[in-house]
């Protein structure tokens, strides 16, 4: 007799603004702890463009809030560990998976970096399929490499025996754009930065002939389903995550003194 797969749901891209992606993210993590949920794989953009800063970080040391004022984007703080991030609206993917660690744990993912990986590992099958080569590594964090280049960084936090790890898909770069609202580390200029990032990162879209987002996002979520070994079943947000997350947004992700905690 064939095993049956573990159906979790898929929640298909959406725009959202900074504020709102976050507290999805947790709202999420809290349903599907409480049981609310079942386990989730959802991709989503960010309307504007959003600097988002590790849960431990500091905001003065990391973000120049003037300019991102000056441009329209949201500054928001992760309750995922890592480090500065700018989601440009138009040149990103972003994913987030919430599950059992246990769950993990049966696949053979023991260890931090383990688990870290074979959720990557859905990415990558996914890339795969569409006529790429990425494989896994560390720069910072555990991320993704196309031809020794980084296209995505991850970030973890974990509750209750359930972690939510989510994570960028980089199409294109526009490291100007990204180190005019980030702070180059001290004693570095910020022309050494953009030169480090064309030097260690790379958009996806560069190694294509074609894109197309709608079949992107299908050879993603079939590399998920193969890896995790689980069949996604297409869903929306219950009643129960859109009031926790509009809570959390009103309460957590707009608030300054969350923003400012480390200040």
């Amino acid at each position: 007799m064939v095993k049956s797969l573990k159906e979790w749901r898929f929640i298909p891209i959406e725009v959202r603004n900074g504020y709102w992606n976050m507290a999805l993210d947790e709202a999420v993590l809290n349903a599907v702890i409480e049981k609310q949920s079942p386990n989730t794989l959802r991709f989503f953009k960010w309307e504007p463009s959003t600097v988002s800063i590790g849960r431990n970080q500091s905001l003065s040391n990391e973000v120049n809030t003037n300019v991102a004022i000056e441009k329209g984007f949201n500054i928001v703080r992760r309750i995922t560990g890592g480090g500065a991030v700018f989601h440009d609206n138009t040149r990103e993917i972003t994913y987030s998976i919430v599950c059992p660690i246990k769950f993990l744990e049966r696949l053979n993912a023991k260890k931090v970096i383990e688990q870290f990986e074979i959720l990557e590992a859905g990415i990558i099958a996914g890339l795969t399929k569409y006529g790429l080569q990425p494989e896994k590594g560390v720069i910072h964090c555990p991320a993704i490499f196309l031809d020794g280049k980084k296209f995505s960084g991850n970030a973890q936090v974990r509750k209750r025996g359930f972690l939510l790890q989510h994570g960028t898909i980089l199409l294109e770069l526009d490291p100007e754009l990204m180190y005019s609202v980030l702070k180059a580390p001290h004693n570095i200029g910020k022309s050494k930065m953009v030169k480090s990032v064309f030097a260690k990162c790379i958009g996806i879209k560069e190694q294509l002939n074609y894109y197309n987002e709608e079949d992107f996002l299908l050879s993603l979520k079939d590399g998920f389903e193969t890896t995790l070994g689980i069949k996604l079943k297409e869903g929306t947000y219950t009643d129960y995550e859109l009031e926790l997350a509009e809570d959390l947004v009103l309460q957590k992700y707009s608030n300054i003194e969350w923003l400012k905690k480390y200040e």
